[in-house]
């Protein structure tokens, strides 16, 4: 008997014996085959497939239990898996070692997307070595504001908002806003000019006293009003139709002003 003959007979016993199974339980028959198994046929359909295994399969060693039901059609592949096309997956899954995808992957839902640690509103954030950890999210989106205003966190601490700060569009210098207030706890340095257009300059001493108790040093020129009308008191209010007004406390022997030529006092004003 020769080969194509031994493979015919082997081949019709294995028909036969897959044919009785639809018709029959085990009945403890088994087929095996030492070398390869071929199957040719191509015109398989959903009802009627060119190979059908109904049982419990097992692919590579066998083992005295499995982490899956041994259970008709489920199937264990004690060895590594290639699928060249895509892979299908109606039940849930699990990867014992970890999963490696190479390409993109799309979820429907991400509802159905569980992993396990973190709190509500943490996210996954990358780690040295290329792991994830849950962390607190430390971004927040910006609502953009009014162009040119510097920007301030707002008072819920999670936006920007408005500061009274507006940089002007050249990037020279920075206006605060008209009718707003600018406080300065600690030391003031100005290198360059300065300039104010205000109705009132107030110095205001640690003891909460002002000018009169406080101190205005003013190293370099300085002019107070730019027009013939401006109007300046110290000591007191000023008055219209005077440009300065000058008032001492009114102690007998106390200056009202006094002037110098150089260490030289040259004319005074006094209370008798």
């Amino acid at each position: 008997m020769n080969i194509k003959k031994i493979a015919a007979g082997l081949l019709a016993a294995l028909a036969l014996s897959l044919a009785s199974a639809a018709y029959a339980a085990d009945n403890g028959t088994e087929f095996g085959i030492e070398d390869d198994l071929t199957v040719l046929g191509k015109a398989g359909t959903a009802v009627d497939p060119d190979v059908e295994i109904k049982g419990f399969t097992v692919f590579g060693s066998t083992q005295a239990s499995y982490l899956i039901p041994v259970d008709t059609g489920n199937v264990v592949l004690n060895g590594a898996v290639q699928v060249s096309s895509g892979l299908y997956v109606t039940g849930g899954s699990t990867f014992a070692t970890g999963a490696y995808f190479t390409g993109i992957s799309s979820f429907s839902d991400v509802a159905n997307l569980h992993m396990a640690g973190g709190t509500a509103n943490q996210v996954l954030k990358k780690v040295a070595g290329g792991g994830l950890v849950w962390a607190n999210d430390d971004t927040t989106a910006i609502t953009f504001q009014t162009p040119y205003r510097l920007q301030m966190v707002n008072g819920a601490g999670n936006d920007f908002a408005d500061s009274l700060f507006m940089q002007e569009s050249a990037g020279l210098g920075i206006t605060l806003i008209s009718g707003s207030s600018f406080t300065v706890t600690g030391a003031l340095g100005v290198a360059g000019d300065v300039a104010v257009n205000a109705n009132k300059f107030t110095v205001t001493a640690a003891n909460g006293n002002t000018l009169a108790d406080g101190t205005l040093n003013v190293n370099g020129n300085a002019q107070l009003g730019n027009a013939g009308t401006d109007i300046h008191g110290i000591n007191t209010a000023p008055v219209a139709g005077t440009a300065l007004k000058v008032a001492d406390d009114g102690t007998s022997g106390n200056y009202v002003a006094t002037f110098y030529s150089g260490a030289a006092l040259a004319a005074w004003i006094k209370k008798k």
